[in-house]
Protein backbone atom coordinates (compact mmCIF):
# COMPACT_ATOMS: atom_id res chain seq x y z
CA UNK A 1 0.00 0.00 0.00
CA UNK A 2 1.44 3.51 -1.49
CA UNK A 3 0.69 6.05 1.19
CA UNK A 4 0.36 9.60 0.37
CA UNK A 5 2.67 12.19 1.17
CA UNK A 6 1.05 14.92 3.62
CA UNK A 7 0.38 18.36 2.16
CA UNK A 8 2.51 20.04 4.31
CA UNK A 9 4.69 21.60 1.36
CA UNK A 10 5.49 25.15 1.39
CA UNK A 11 3.75 25.24 4.84
CA UNK A 12 6.32 26.52 8.04
CA UNK A 13 4.76 24.24 10.59
CA UNK A 14 6.40 26.22 13.34
CA UNK A 15 3.26 28.75 12.62
CA UNK A 16 1.45 26.27 14.70
CA UNK A 17 3.02 26.74 17.78
CA UNK A 18 2.48 30.47 17.31
CA UNK A 19 -0.90 30.35 16.07
CA UNK A 20 -1.62 27.79 19.30
CA UNK A 21 -0.02 30.24 21.89
CA UNK A 22 -2.00 33.70 19.95
CA UNK A 23 -5.21 31.84 20.29
CA UNK A 24 -4.11 30.96 23.84
CA UNK A 25 -3.01 34.24 24.97
CA UNK A 26 -5.03 36.54 22.56
CA UNK A 27 -2.32 38.99 22.74
CA UNK A 28 0.57 39.17 20.63
CA UNK A 29 3.50 40.21 23.61
CA UNK A 30 1.88 37.04 25.94
CA UNK A 31 1.49 34.74 22.82
CA UNK A 32 5.46 35.46 21.91
CA UNK A 33 6.42 35.18 25.52
CA UNK A 34 4.36 31.81 25.82
CA UNK A 35 6.56 30.51 22.94
CA UNK A 36 9.57 32.15 23.52
CA UNK A 37 9.70 33.80 20.83
CA UNK A 38 10.40 37.58 20.68
CA UNK A 39 7.67 40.62 19.97
CA UNK A 40 8.67 41.08 16.15
CA UNK A 41 8.12 37.35 15.35
CA UNK A 42 5.53 36.66 17.01
CA UNK A 43 4.03 39.79 14.80
CA UNK A 44 5.64 38.29 12.05
CA UNK A 45 4.02 34.86 12.45
CA UNK A 46 0.72 36.26 12.44
CA UNK A 47 1.47 38.44 9.79
CA UNK A 48 1.82 34.83 7.41
CA UNK A 49 -1.11 33.31 9.15
CA UNK A 50 -3.44 35.74 8.37
CA UNK A 51 -2.14 35.60 4.94
CA UNK A 52 -2.64 32.02 4.80
CA UNK A 53 -6.14 31.91 6.15
CA UNK A 54 -7.47 35.07 4.62
CA UNK A 55 -8.09 36.09 7.92
CA UNK A 56 -7.42 38.34 10.80
CA UNK A 57 -7.90 35.75 13.22
CA UNK A 58 -7.66 38.39 16.24
CA UNK A 59 -9.26 41.47 16.11
CA UNK A 60 -8.76 44.76 18.33
CA UNK A 61 -11.63 45.30 20.35
CA UNK A 62 -11.58 47.97 22.75
CA UNK A 63 -8.58 47.37 24.90
CA UNK A 64 -8.22 43.63 23.95
CA UNK A 65 -7.92 41.09 20.87
CA UNK A 66 -10.68 38.68 20.26
CA UNK A 67 -10.56 35.88 18.19
CA UNK A 68 -12.86 35.75 15.15
CA UNK A 69 -15.01 32.97 13.78
CA UNK A 70 -12.43 31.12 12.33
CA UNK A 71 -9.85 31.05 14.49
CA UNK A 72 -12.56 30.31 17.18
CA UNK A 73 -12.93 27.13 15.05
CA UNK A 74 -9.00 26.41 14.53
CA UNK A 75 -9.13 26.60 18.51
CA UNK A 76 -9.44 22.29 18.85
CA UNK A 77 -7.64 21.16 16.04
CA UNK A 78 -4.39 23.34 16.81
CA UNK A 79 -4.79 22.19 20.77
CA UNK A 80 -4.80 18.36 19.14
CA UNK A 81 -1.83 18.79 16.70
CA UNK A 82 0.07 20.80 19.80
CA UNK A 83 -0.53 17.92 21.65
CA UNK A 84 0.09 15.69 19.27
CA UNK A 85 3.52 17.23 18.15
CA UNK A 86 4.38 17.12 22.35
CA UNK A 87 3.67 12.87 22.48
CA UNK A 88 5.78 12.44 19.16
CA UNK A 89 9.15 14.46 20.76
CA UNK A 90 8.71 13.09 24.18
CA UNK A 91 6.98 10.20 23.84
CA UNK A 92 3.45 8.78 24.85
CA UNK A 93 4.84 8.55 28.29
CA UNK A 94 6.58 11.81 28.29
CA UNK A 95 4.00 14.00 30.36
CA UNK A 96 5.72 15.41 33.47
CA UNK A 97 3.05 17.28 35.83
CA UNK A 98 6.26 18.73 37.67
CA UNK A 99 7.44 20.34 34.54
CA UNK A 100 4.87 20.60 32.12
CA UNK A 101 3.28 24.34 31.54
CA UNK A 102 0.55 22.30 29.75
CA UNK A 103 -3.14 24.55 30.13
CA UNK A 104 -6.56 22.59 30.83
CA UNK A 105 -10.02 24.13 29.58
CA UNK A 106 -13.12 22.71 31.92
CA UNK A 107 -16.54 23.22 31.88
CA UNK A 108 -18.11 22.84 35.18
CA UNK A 109 -20.96 23.12 37.02
CA UNK A 110 -20.35 25.86 40.13
CA UNK A 111 -21.48 23.07 42.97
CA UNK A 112 -18.71 20.73 41.63
CA UNK A 113 -16.07 24.12 41.14
CA UNK A 114 -16.59 25.07 45.01
CA UNK A 115 -15.92 21.75 46.08
CA UNK A 116 -12.66 20.69 43.32
CA UNK A 117 -11.14 24.10 43.17
CA UNK A 118 -9.77 24.71 46.35
CA UNK A 119 -8.12 21.47 46.87
CA UNK A 120 -7.04 21.34 43.01
CA UNK A 121 -5.57 25.36 43.36
CA UNK A 122 -3.20 23.58 46.33
CA UNK A 123 -2.39 20.52 44.23
CA UNK A 124 -1.25 22.30 41.18
CA UNK A 125 0.72 24.58 43.45
CA UNK A 126 2.23 21.45 45.08
CA UNK A 127 2.59 19.32 42.34
CA UNK A 128 2.72 20.92 39.19
CA UNK A 129 3.41 24.65 39.37
CA UNK A 130 3.38 25.28 36.03
CA UNK A 131 0.07 24.12 34.89
CA UNK A 132 -2.80 26.46 34.37
CA UNK A 133 -6.98 25.85 34.18
CA UNK A 134 -9.45 27.80 32.55
CA UNK A 135 -12.86 27.05 34.12
CA UNK A 136 -15.75 27.89 32.07
CA UNK A 137 -19.70 27.88 32.92
CA UNK A 138 -21.14 24.50 31.71
CA UNK A 139 -23.33 25.68 28.80
CA UNK A 140 -25.42 23.20 26.15
CA UNK A 141 -22.51 22.50 23.81
CA UNK A 142 -20.24 21.13 26.15
CA UNK A 143 -20.58 17.98 23.92
CA UNK A 144 -19.75 19.46 20.92
CA UNK A 145 -16.54 21.42 22.65
CA UNK A 146 -15.46 18.65 24.04
CA UNK A 147 -15.15 16.54 20.79
CA UNK A 148 -14.34 19.09 19.12
CA UNK A 149 -11.16 19.83 21.36
CA UNK A 150 -12.16 23.29 22.47
CA UNK A 151 -12.61 21.36 25.83
CA UNK A 152 -10.59 18.83 28.14
CA UNK A 153 -13.10 18.17 30.62
CA UNK A 154 -16.33 18.34 31.76
CA UNK A 155 -17.72 18.20 35.54
CA UNK A 156 -21.34 18.05 36.64
CA UNK A 157 -24.16 15.53 37.07
CA UNK A 158 -23.99 11.91 36.07
CA UNK A 159 -26.04 11.14 32.87
CA UNK A 160 -25.45 9.47 29.60
CA UNK A 161 -22.62 11.68 28.00
CA UNK A 162 -23.45 10.58 24.09
CA UNK A 163 -21.37 9.14 21.41
CA UNK A 164 -17.83 9.72 21.74
CA UNK A 165 -17.41 10.39 24.99
CA UNK A 166 -16.47 8.79 28.23
CA UNK A 167 -18.45 9.14 31.54
CA UNK A 168 -16.65 8.10 35.03
CA UNK A 169 -18.53 8.66 38.09
CA UNK A 170 -17.15 10.42 41.20
CA UNK A 171 -19.33 11.04 44.25
CA UNK A 172 -23.02 10.26 44.84
CA UNK A 173 -24.67 14.09 45.53
CA UNK A 174 -28.45 14.36 47.29
CA UNK A 175 -30.56 17.15 47.25
CA UNK A 176 -31.98 19.24 50.26
CA UNK A 177 -34.63 21.75 50.89
CA UNK A 178 -32.58 25.05 52.55
CA UNK A 179 -34.51 28.00 54.17
CA UNK A 180 -33.35 30.39 56.39
CA UNK A 181 -33.20 29.83 60.49
CA UNK A 182 -36.34 31.41 61.57
CA UNK A 183 -38.23 30.19 58.81
CA UNK A 184 -42.19 29.50 60.02
CA UNK A 185 -42.06 26.11 59.20
CA UNK A 186 -39.88 24.38 61.25
CA UNK A 187 -40.19 20.89 60.38
CA UNK A 188 -37.32 18.58 59.34
CA UNK A 189 -39.28 16.45 56.83
CA UNK A 190 -41.18 18.37 54.28
CA UNK A 191 -44.18 16.79 52.82
CA UNK A 192 -45.00 17.08 49.01
CA UNK A 193 -47.79 19.21 49.90
CA UNK A 194 -46.08 21.57 52.29
CA UNK A 195 -42.98 22.04 49.97
CA UNK A 196 -45.02 22.56 47.02
CA UNK A 197 -46.90 25.56 49.14
CA UNK A 198 -43.61 27.16 49.39
CA UNK A 199 -42.31 30.05 47.38
CA UNK A 200 -39.20 28.77 45.28
CA UNK A 201 -36.00 29.73 44.12
CA UNK A 202 -34.44 27.78 40.80
CA UNK A 203 -31.43 28.20 39.16
CA UNK A 204 -31.11 28.89 35.34
CA UNK A 205 -27.69 29.02 34.26
CA UNK A 206 -29.15 30.32 30.72
CA UNK A 207 -32.78 31.10 28.96
CA UNK A 208 -34.45 27.56 27.60
CA UNK A 209 -31.48 25.58 29.11
CA UNK A 210 -32.91 22.26 30.24
CA UNK A 211 -32.79 21.93 34.19
CA UNK A 212 -32.48 17.99 34.86
CA UNK A 213 -33.43 19.06 38.81
CA UNK A 214 -36.04 20.92 37.99
CA UNK A 215 -37.69 18.78 35.05
CA UNK A 216 -37.04 15.84 37.90
CA UNK A 217 -39.03 17.99 40.78
CA UNK A 218 -41.93 19.00 38.67
CA UNK A 219 -42.38 15.86 37.54
CA UNK A 220 -42.80 14.20 40.88
CA UNK A 221 -45.02 17.46 41.64
CA UNK A 222 -47.29 16.54 38.77
CA UNK A 223 -47.79 12.85 39.68
CA UNK A 224 -49.41 14.19 42.87
CA UNK A 225 -51.70 16.83 40.68
CA UNK A 226 -49.34 19.13 42.75
CA UNK A 227 -47.17 22.07 41.64
CA UNK A 228 -44.57 24.76 42.62
CA UNK A 229 -44.19 28.21 42.39
CA UNK A 230 -41.01 29.78 41.36
CA UNK A 231 -40.88 33.11 42.33
CA UNK A 232 -37.40 33.41 41.31
CA UNK A 233 -34.31 32.83 39.43
CA UNK A 234 -30.80 32.95 39.25
CA UNK A 235 -27.91 32.06 37.27
CA UNK A 236 -25.75 30.11 39.88
CA UNK A 237 -25.78 28.27 43.33
CA UNK A 238 -23.76 30.85 45.16
CA UNK A 239 -26.08 33.56 45.02
CA UNK A 240 -29.41 31.24 46.11
CA UNK A 241 -27.70 30.63 49.35
CA UNK A 242 -27.96 34.23 50.29
CA UNK A 243 -31.30 35.17 48.75
CA UNK A 244 -32.93 32.16 50.94
CA UNK A 245 -31.09 33.52 54.42
CA UNK A 246 -33.13 36.78 54.00
CA UNK A 247 -35.89 35.70 52.48
CA UNK A 248 -39.02 32.78 53.50
CA UNK A 249 -38.56 31.31 49.85
CA UNK A 250 -36.59 27.94 49.79
CA UNK A 251 -34.19 26.72 47.26
CA UNK A 252 -33.70 22.88 46.42
CA UNK A 253 -29.58 22.63 46.25
CA UNK A 254 -27.16 20.10 46.64
CA UNK A 255 -26.24 19.15 50.24
CA UNK A 256 -22.48 18.81 49.62
CA UNK A 257 -22.81 22.60 48.33
CA UNK A 258 -25.22 23.79 51.49
CA UNK A 259 -23.04 22.96 53.98
CA UNK A 260 -20.02 25.45 52.53
CA UNK A 261 -22.37 28.02 53.56
CA UNK A 262 -24.22 26.68 56.87
CA UNK A 263 -21.14 28.12 59.37
CA UNK A 264 -21.68 31.75 57.84
CA UNK A 265 -25.14 32.18 56.60
CA UNK A 266 -28.48 31.53 58.94
CA UNK A 267 -29.85 28.83 56.83
CA UNK A 268 -30.99 25.13 57.87
CA UNK A 269 -31.84 22.44 55.87
CA UNK A 270 -34.93 20.03 55.32
CA UNK A 271 -36.01 16.50 53.48
CA UNK A 272 -38.53 17.18 50.84
CA UNK A 273 -40.71 13.90 50.41
CA UNK A 274 -39.25 13.73 46.73
CA UNK A 275 -39.19 10.10 45.60
CA UNK A 276 -35.40 10.38 44.08
CA UNK A 277 -33.37 13.12 45.51
CA UNK A 278 -29.68 11.18 45.15
CA UNK A 279 -27.67 11.35 42.10
CA UNK A 280 -23.81 10.94 41.06
CA UNK A 281 -21.72 13.67 39.77
CA UNK A 282 -19.09 12.50 36.89
CA UNK A 283 -16.61 13.96 34.43
CA UNK A 284 -16.82 13.46 31.09
CA UNK A 285 -13.91 13.84 27.95
CA UNK A 286 -13.67 12.50 24.64
CA UNK A 287 -13.08 8.57 23.92
CA UNK A 288 -10.15 9.47 21.55
CA UNK A 289 -8.40 11.06 24.05
CA UNK A 290 -8.59 8.58 26.91
CA UNK A 291 -5.00 7.44 26.40
CA UNK A 292 -3.83 10.81 26.72
CA UNK A 293 -1.16 11.55 29.80
CA UNK A 294 -1.85 14.87 30.64
CA UNK A 295 -6.10 14.58 30.55
CA UNK A 296 -5.34 10.75 32.91
CA UNK A 297 -3.20 13.64 35.01
CA UNK A 298 -6.11 15.96 35.48
CA UNK A 299 -8.87 12.61 35.61
CA UNK A 300 -6.92 11.91 38.42
CA UNK A 301 -6.42 15.12 40.18
CA UNK A 302 -9.94 15.69 40.02
CA UNK A 303 -10.92 12.15 41.64
CA UNK A 304 -8.18 13.19 44.55
CA UNK A 305 -9.72 16.36 45.01
CA UNK A 306 -12.54 14.63 45.66
CA UNK A 307 -11.17 12.32 47.92
CA UNK A 308 -12.38 12.33 51.76
CA UNK A 309 -9.31 14.72 53.52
Amino acid sequence: MVRQAPTLAGINTNLVIALHALLEEQHVSKAARAAGLGQSSMSYALARLRAHFDDPLLVQKGKRMVPTRLARSLTGPVWRAVADLETVFRGASGFDAATSRQTFHVASTDNLELLVLPRLSQLLRAEAPGIDVRVFPLLEDWRSALRGGELDLKLGRSYDPGSGLVSEELIEERLVAVLRAGHPIRASHLSLTQYARLLHVRIATSPGMQDTTSDLIDAQLAARGLSRRVALTVPHFLVAPFVVASSDLVLTAPRSLIDVFRTSLPIRTATPALLKTEYMLSQVWSAHRTDEPALAWLRGAVRRCLAPA
